[in-house]
């Protein structure tokens, strides 16, 4: 069955619109600002005994947009997020495990962890490496995070990356429990994703 003219002309005009919207997506996806994401965020860490996973359960404070209400005078591809994490809202899983990962972090006297983006270099215009600034109890490392593929969840698209730290580059001791029975090993992994506007 042939379509008139004016319906032809219509479906056209349709198809045109849903392509031209998907290029601008891509472009946006690959070209615009980046910024940590607040909602996906965890500290990864081993013992002898098991794994354990801290999830931080409370929107973050965004530093950026807490210190700046006028955007528009920054650049659009400069990162401008400052994630700043309270320890005491991490859940462990269990209550002694988020004690121990509270009185590791001396979270009554440093009760923020901070996590900078401080830049994102990009291949092709896709964001493969994110320099980031990791502060904890008053010492701050810088680290160079290579970031996987980007996905895209409830209409965002996102970058994953995933950084191993050492508890003691922060001049932390590892926790132990039972007499030292239970040793949680010197490293950790925070991982986290970047959201692509």
């Amino acid at each position: 069955m042939k379509l008139p003219f004016k319906n032809s002309l219509f479906v056209l005009m349709m198809m045109f619109c849903v392509i031209n919207q998907d290029i601008i997506a891509f472009q946006n996806s690959e070209s615009g600002s980046v910024t940590l994401d607040s909602n996906k965020l965890t500290i990864n860490g081993t013992s002898n005994v098991n794994d354990f996973k801290c999830v931080y359960e409370e929107d973050v404070e965004e530093g950026a947009n807490r210190s700046n209400a006028d955007d528009s005078t920054r650049e659009a591809h400069k990162p401008e997020a400052e994630l700043v994490l309270i320890v005491d809202s991490f859940d462990c899983g269990k209550r002694g495990i988020n004690r121990d990962f509270r009185n590791t972090l001396k979270s009554d006297i440093y009760p923020t962890i901070n996590v900078e983006l401080i830049e994102v270099i990009r291949k092709d215009d896709i964001p493969t490496v994110a320099i980031v600034n990791i502060s904890m109890v008053g010492v701050t490392r810088e680290y160079g995070v290579e970031l996987g593929e980007a996905y895209v969840d409830n209409d965002e698209t996102l970058v994953p990356g995933s950084q191993n730290i050492k508890m003691s580059d922060f001049g932390l001791d590892p926790p132990s429990a039972l007499l030292g029975l239970i040793k949680v090993r010197d490293e950790l992994t925070i991982q986290f994703s970047l959201r692509v506007l």
